[in-house]
This record gives C-alpha cells, structure tokens and sequence, in this order.
C-alpha cells in the first residue's frame, strides 16, 4: 500500500470520526404529567424547527425525537446536530432508570424512537423528569445514589369529576375525603351531598404506584406517598371494576372520566393539564374548599402541587449537562440558556403550571406544610 494511499484512508478515517463527533444524542423520561411543557420547550431550543418523529407529535406524545442544530441547541453544542429522544412513562420510572435499580415487575427500560421510525430500548437515560422528590419515593438516597436536582418548575394537580358525579353535585373534596377515598375505593355520595338517601357510591380512578401524579396526590392528603390505594376503570360494557394495576398515563384517567357512556359516578387523580382534557377542564373540584388557580399556586392558598425536578444520572457528562443548565449561566439553570430556562419560559403563558420563579411560597418535601 503506498503513502498515497495510506494518506487517503486516514483522512477518511478522520472524516468518519469527526462526523460521529459532531453528533449528541440524548435521551430523557419520566414524568408524563409535564410532557406538554416539555414538548413545547424543546421545540424552543431548537428555535422552533427541529425534525421530529413521528411528524405527527403533540404535547400529550410520550415517545419524540428531535434533531437539529438550530436555536440554543446550536449555541450550546457549538452547531454540532444534536438529537433529543423523550420515552415518558412515570416520575418513578424514571428514578429507577437513572439509579440504576432492578426494575418491578412489568417495567421495562423506556422504549425512544429513531429517527427512522425503529425503536431503541436498550439505553439508559441520560435526565429524567420527576413530579416527586427523589426521597419521596421508595428509591431515595438512603438505598441509591443521591441524585442532582434540577427544580425547573411547579407542576399542579387537580381532583376531577366526570359528567355523573357532576349531575350528583360534588363539587369539593377534602383531606380526609381523600385519605378515605385511597383506602376504599368508592364512597357513597351521600359523603359527599349530606343526603343520606344518596346511597349510590363514586369510584376512584387514577395512576399507578410509579407515578409521580398518584405520590403527590397521596403525599398531599396525609395518606401516605407510597401507600397501597384502591382504583376501578371501566370495563368493556362501560360498568366498573377493580383497576389493580391503575393508569400508567394521566390520559388514561382522563379517557375513564371523558366516557360519556357510563352512569357510574367517578373522580381521578390527573394532572392539571390532563384534567383541562375533560369536559374543557370544567369538571375540576375544589380542593379544601379552593379552587385551583395559579394566582392560588402562587401564594400559597391551593395546596395540590409539586415541583418538576430534572435529575440527571450520575455519570452524565459535562457536555450533555449543557441541555439543562446552558452555558450563560449554569449556577442558575433558570436565569441561563438550557432546558431549565426554555420550560420556565413556556410556563409563563401556561394555564395549568406555573414558574418555578414566580413562586412566593415554598415546600422543602411532597406533601410538606407550605410557608412564604
């Protein structure tokens, strides 16, 4: 082989490797309560007009990929083509995935999408999306890696009712109505109208135990984050029955609570943008007496939220840690020009979540008193 030769095989060898070099890929789960704002947030980064698959996407598809070099994206990663994958399923899911722990039964890796349309469910994600806590749920720091924790914003929940239980009149749910609701399952309406001759129960519906939505709601009203919980669904005739599993999605709940068809009275636990699914979002009960507002999130008056956490896995390099905290400001994520930023900025003409910068009260743990 002579140097000629030899020379021309190197420089492609070179070339390949800065093609493979000029090349991110990351890859995100968890919560499916803030897929939309995340949706919304990194189409931002991107300046608008990243290739997605499926073309199709919206803000309530769980599995998206995203390719470009446009916007931020561009600036973070010195015009390199960066691809995001996004596989939500659960804010706990997503903990397991990143501590690196067994997972339960009938959980798997997440599954993303090429942008070719094939599948990958064989990769670790690199930051996941979290409703809770780490310690909030059952693989807290005292067992796993304790994990960096990235509040990007405040995500709200709401009780809400379908078109049978609103026809009944329950218009308000209560701590203690709560807490007894998770343990049975169904309570008679009369719990609910004072009317003793309203005998006719209302069923319980809402997500599973991996779910960041069923831990804040449970954590919230003193029962309990990680306690046992009784659901029902419907079945294919529309009457209910037990759901021992729960919903692994909120649009599951909403499905349960947009069926027009059944006369069963039900109330499930859904994230505010979920509930806003169901009846244009007017199906929501008070809570304590309030309603939810983000002027009531704001100031401490409505209790049922949470922040949005990012939890990157440990061992997550430097270069894709620029995702989240930007470059111009990475000891304040949400003054800088990563995620963090694009999603409080989203949030800022949502009507169902709120900016974590907006805050005037605080809460140190789920389910934690609220203070100034």
């Amino acid at each position: 082989m002579n140097n000629k030769t030899k020379a021309l095989i190197l420089a492609g060898a070179f070339a390949a490797a800065s093609a493979a070099n000029a090349q991110v890929t990351i890859y995100l789960s968890g919560s499916t309560a803030f897929r939309a704002e995340t949706f919304n947030s990194i189409k931002a980064l991107y300046g608008g007009s990243p290739t997605i698959t499926p073309a199709g996407a919206t803000t309530s598809s769980s599995q998206v990929t995203y390719v470009g070099n446009g916007g931020n994206i561009g600036t973070l990663f010195g015009g390199q083509t960066v691809t995001i994958k996004t596989a939500f399923s659960g804010s706990v899911e997503g903990i397991i995935n990143v501590v690196g722990a067994a997972n339960p039964p009938g959980v798997t890796q997440p599954t993303y999408l090429n942008a070719d349309g094939s599948t990958d469910s064989n990769t670790t994600a690199d930051f996941v999306l979290s409703d809770v806590f780490q310690n909030t749920s059952d693989y807290n720091d005292g067992l796993y890696a304790s994990l960096d924790d990235y509040e990007c914003g405040v995500v709200c929940f709401a009780w809400t009712r379908n078109i049978a239980a609103a026809s009944s009149g329950i218009s308000n749910i209560t701590h203690q109505q709560a807490q007894q609701f998770f343990a049975s399952g169904s309570i008679a309406k009369s719990f609910w109208t004072g009317n003793l001759a309203d005998t006719a129960p209302v069923y319980l519906t809402g997500r599973y135990k991996l779910s960041g939505t069923r831990l804040t709601y449970q954590a919230d009203c003193g029962y309990g984050a990680n306690a046992d919980a009784t659901l029902y669904k419907l079945d294919a005739s529309h009457n209910p029955i037990l759901d021992t599993a729960g919903q692994t999605g909120g649009g599951g709940v909403a499905g349960i609570l947009n069926d027009g068809t059944t006369t069963a009275a039900f109330i499930g636990t859904v994230g505010t943008s979920d509930s806003a699914t169901v009846n244009g979002g007017a199906n929501r009960l008070t809570y304590n007496g309030v309603a939810f507002s983000k002027a009531a999130v704001q100031n401490g008056q409505y209790s049922l939220w949470g922040y949005e956490h990012i939890f990157p896995r440990p061992g997550t390099s430097a270069t894709k840690l620029k995702l989240i905290i930007g470059t111009t400001n990475p000891g304040d994520p949400v003054n800088s020009n990563g995620l963090v930023k694009a999603i409080d900025t989203a949030l800022s003409t949502s009507p169902n979540n709120v900016q974590v910068s907006t805050m005037n009260v605080a809460r140190n743990a789920d389910g934690a008193p609220i203070s100034p």
